[in-house]
């Protein structure tokens, strides 16, 4: 099988599609993010991605303060989780300026939502959606991802067998576009 992911024919006995995972190792500063676009480009990259979550929506941090000396590594942290996950995401404004940079340099863009409103935002600038593995429980997101009709790319490294075949049974009841890493 083969699929489409922007210019890239992705399948058996085709060049190896190439995505640099910058995350949010943007630091919270755009200037930095374009320019990791450009440093992945030079690396060989065929895409860039990034990572569209809030805060909010993913941390609690009164749930990290009630938790007290249970804490792992967090608990070694300068800033709160909550401070520390609200730096390192970017604002949904950033993303026209995150593509445009991404077709500068000649490379895809990508980015992986955490939430629905950053599904739906993202669809307009992405050429695939690329699921993290702590989502691939969340069937609601994976089938509205599943429902845009782009290529699906599913994480699975923190998964269990069973986890990833219901997945891959609900995307493609959907969408046959499916990769799994």
């Amino acid at each position: 099988m083969e699929l489409s992911i922007g210019d890239h024919i992705i399948g058996e006995n085709r060049p190896t599609y190439f995505i640099a995972d910058i995350s949010a190792n943007h630091d919270g500063d755009l200037e930095r993010a374009k320019m990791l676009v450009h440093l992945a480009k030079e690396c060989g990259a065929d895409a860039a991605k990034f990572q569209n979550f809030r805060a909010p929506q993913i941390v609690s941090d009164y749930g990290f303060k009630s938790m007290g000396g249970q804490v792992s590594h967090q608990s070694t942290w300068k800033k709160s989780v909550f401070q520390v996950y609200e730096s390192a995401s970017i604002p949904f404004g950033w993303t026209p300026v995150l593509k445009e940079e991404c077709d500068r340099a000649g490379i895809d863009y990508f980015s992986s939502p955490y939430d629905f409103d950053a599904i739906d935002m993202l669809d307009q600038y992405v050429p695939a959606y690329k699921i993290g593995s702590g989502d691939i429980t969340w069937p609601e997101a994976l089938e509205r991802m599943a429902c845009k009709g782009k290529p699906v790319i599913l994480a699975t490294g923190a998964s269990d067998i069973g986890d990833v075949q219901r997945a891959v049974h609900l995307i493609l009841k959907i969408n046959p576009q499916l990769v799994l890493m």
